[in-house]
């Protein structure tokens, strides 16, 4: 029997991963009658439990209020079933193409988590490539702050050479060729990711055909709403009532529908002068250009020494470091969050949700 191939796209965050595994997840039928087969992940966007199998390596990014040991225990559980799961499933199927996508996976293994990954990948699969999108730096960090805040109470502060951190390791212990793209809406087919991601990736499959559905889960909220949840995720901030604390999601739900709700949301922005200095401490970028041929052409000369860049980047810890919070917006928001907990934990909306209603 003809080995199928295999494509792992591995990211990174914050260039519509979520958007592209949803949409193959809702048309499985009309790939697997391409010859594609999509690995299973239990109702998850993303296959980060067959990845734990495979490298043996922790989720990464767990939220705070996760215990990560017991999440590994229970990933590398998940994951060996999901992984002979699929084996069966190629067994059965025979498609030309298996796609495992996992944004959470554009990060540098230590070489025995490789070893092990390319131990079990490369006796199954023919042609292995692994794929990544690439954000530019400022464009980047502002929306995986973001990210981190809606899970934690510290956004991660991205090394200055995080292009070459991953990308060389996967290069060169990986299992198979690397590719990448930019993500940009000028560089990308027909200005989307999705149908970029189709169109290069997955042959023979028409991006107009497939179905979309409407995908929030990523949803931007405002630089007063990124202010809440790290102050409640730092304990700085109560939330309104016990019912939100059981589960934190609960609290990040309502900060977003809150915030929805509270007039003059807008995107939040970089500080005046925030981007220069994340783009003037980049110093793989060149490496980029000379491995690749990516650059990113709204990136140009460093307005500042390397040195003062890296200074004044290491001292960002608040959301107000880093854009403008609205002080009154703010507080307009607390007080959305205060009326609508009250609403959500009367007695009478308690007892319809005890007895299943809305």
């Amino acid at each position: 029997m003809q080995k199928p191939d295999l494509l792992l796209h591995i990211g990174h965050g914050k260039t519509g991963s979520t958007s592209i595994q949803r949409v193959l997840d809702a048309n499985r039928p009309a790939l697997e009658a391409a010859g594609i087969v999509l690995g299973e992940a239990d109702g998850h966007a993303n296959h980060q439990q067959i990845f734990s199998f495979l490298t043996d390596l922790p989720k990464d990014k767990l939220p705070a209020y996760q215990d990560a040991a017991r999440e590994l225990k229970k990933a590398r559980r998940d994951g060996a079933r999901l992984w002979h799961r699929l084996e069966e499933q190629v067994a059965r199927v025979r498609p030309r193409l298996v796609v495992l996508s996992c944004e959470n996976q554009f990060r540098a293994y230590p070489p025995e988590a490789f070893r092990r990954m390319n131990d079990r990948l490369r006796p199954l699969f023919g042609d292995i490539r692994v794929m990544a999108y690439l954000r530019a730096p400022a464009s980047y960090f502002l929306s995986a702050a973001q990210q981190d805040l809606k899970k934690r109470p510290a956004f991660e502060l991205p090394t200055a050479s995080r292009f070459r951190d991953t990308l060389e390791p996967w290069m060169t212990l990986g299992p198979g060729q690397l590719v990448v793209r930019g993500f940009a809406r000028d560089t990308l087919e027909g200005g989307d990711v999705v149908t970029d991601f189709v169109t290069r990736y997955l042959p023979g499959i028409a991006p107009d055909t497939l179905v979309r559905s409407p995908d929030d889960e990523n949803e931007t909220v405002s630089a007063e709403a990124m202010e809440v949840l790290q102050q409640y995720f730092r304990g700085d901030i109560r939330s309104p009532h016990r019912h939100y604390d059981r589960r934190p999601q609960r609290y990040k739900w309502l900060v977003r529908h809150a915030d929805a709700a509270v007039p003059g949301q807008t995107k939040p922005k970089l500080r005046a002068g925030l981007r220069e200095v994340i783009e003037a401490r980049c110093s793989d970028l060149d490496w980029l250009d000379r491995t690749f041929g990516l650059r990113f052409p709204e990136i140009g000369p460093p307005t500042m020494p390397r040195d003062e860049a890296e200074r004044r980047h290491a001292a960002l810890r608040d959301v107000s470091d880093i854009c403008t919070v609205d002080a009154d917006r703010k507080q307009a928001l607390l007080d959305e969050i205060a009326r609508r907990a009250r609403t959500e934990t009367s007695p009478v909306a308690r007892l319809r949700r005890a007895f299943g209603g809305n």
